[in-house]
């Protein structure tokens, strides 16, 4: 997202988010284009997001709004990614 103008836009359990940043440093199964429902709110930026296998919380940067579709997503809708394998001091 842009503008965090476009959180008043985000309905809990309704909204769907798709990543924009890679963040398989903190879960592998978080790609970018990973896509989540969100389902409430950790911090005031900060969105709480479940994933098919995992629930975390998501910056408002590092997300975009998917229109038009509602629901919990499935493997499906999940990026198909080969994890890389990551040594000590990796980024």
């Amino acid at each position: 997202m842009e503008d965090r103008n476009e959180l008043s836009r985000i309905v809990f359990g309704k909204t769907w988010v798709i990543l924009t940043r890679d963040l398989t440093v903190m879960n592998p199964n978080l790609s970018a284009g990973s896509q989540g429902l969100v389902i409430g709110k950790l911090a005031s930026y900060t969105l709480k997001v479940a994933f098919p296998r995992v629930t975390v919380g998501i910056s408002w940067r590092d997300c975009d709004i998917v229109e038009g579709k509602t629901g919990v997503p499935t493997e499906a809708d999940q990026p198909k990614v080969i994890p890389q394998p990551r040594t000590m001091g990796a980024e």
